[in-house]
């Protein structure tokens, strides 16, 4: 059998959109021993995640936890635990994150209406609250960086709009979090995710999200299983629960 040396990847300077720098204490964390999911000491370092990730989500949310996979996962476990057969959801689609969010919630049998503006350009709250006036909606998606742009969108007075509609609001902040301010609970957010890639400055791996009242009852009240085992947070909930 060809033989290999030990690991030694060379040091690169990361400047694109993700993965980031990683910051040198993160990288002496990840040396640490392994330590079994069911430990103490683990259980304790879940609760510690917790707190931190609600201060940088800048919420309350109980339920907010990284999710074991890239933002992309964290994105998928958004739609697979809102959405059920036949919901409708729009979805502003400014660039390529927006494209991934239809592709998405078409997979899990939602209708998929789309509100599209060319890439760069943002949404305006008189815009989503036109769209919800043509149809019954139940989760309006937003990306609020979009990755492959850059476009930032803002957010103040969006959620009031969309709960006018008794819709739930879903952001993506893959690309926000950590480097400007997400604020969820004052922009009244229902559910929102990221990855530990792009500002947060960790290794890829992590999805962190946040789920509201408003979409973790919705969650809670679903009338079919969520059709992702992996993702479901209905279970994911009892492990990093009491």
């Amino acid at each position: 059998m060809q033989q290999f040396p030990d690991l030694n990847t060379p040091e690169r300077i990361l400047l694109g959109p993700g993965p980031s720098m990683v910051s040198p204490r993160v990288l002496r964390a990840m040396a640490h021993p392994l330590l079994g999911h069911l430990d103490p000491k683990f259980v304790g370092l879940m609760k510690e995640v917790q707190v931190l990730l609600r201060y940088v989500f800048q919420t309350e949310n109980e339920m907010t936890l990284p999710i074991s996979g890239t933002g992309s996962a964290s994105m998928e476990a958004t739609v697979a635990n809102l959405l059920e057969p036949g919901d409708g959801i729009l979805i502003g689609v400014n660039g390529y994150f927006g494209e991934r969010l239809c592709d998405m919630a078409s997979r899990y049998g939602a209708e998929v209406y789309r509100l599209d503006k060319p890439w760069g350009e943002i949404f305006y709250p008189e815009e989503i609250d036109a769209a919800l006036q043509k149809k019954a909606i139940k989760v309006v998606a937003l990306v609020h960086a979009e990755t492959s742009t850059g476009a930032l969108m803002p957010m103040e007075g969006m959620a009031e709009v969309v709960h006018r509609h008794g819709a739930l609001l879903l952001i993506d902040c893959v690309t926000s979090l950590g480097g400007i301010p997400v604020k969820i609970d004052d922009w009244d957010i229902d559910i929102a995710y990221s990855g530990t890639q792009k500002c947060i400055s960790c290794p890829p791996g992590l999805g962190p999200l946040t789920v509201g009242p408003r979409a973790r009852e919705a969650i809670h009240q679903r009338k079919t299983k969520v059709a992702n085992w992996y993702l479901d947070l209905s279970m994911i909930e009892n492990y990093w629960g009491d």
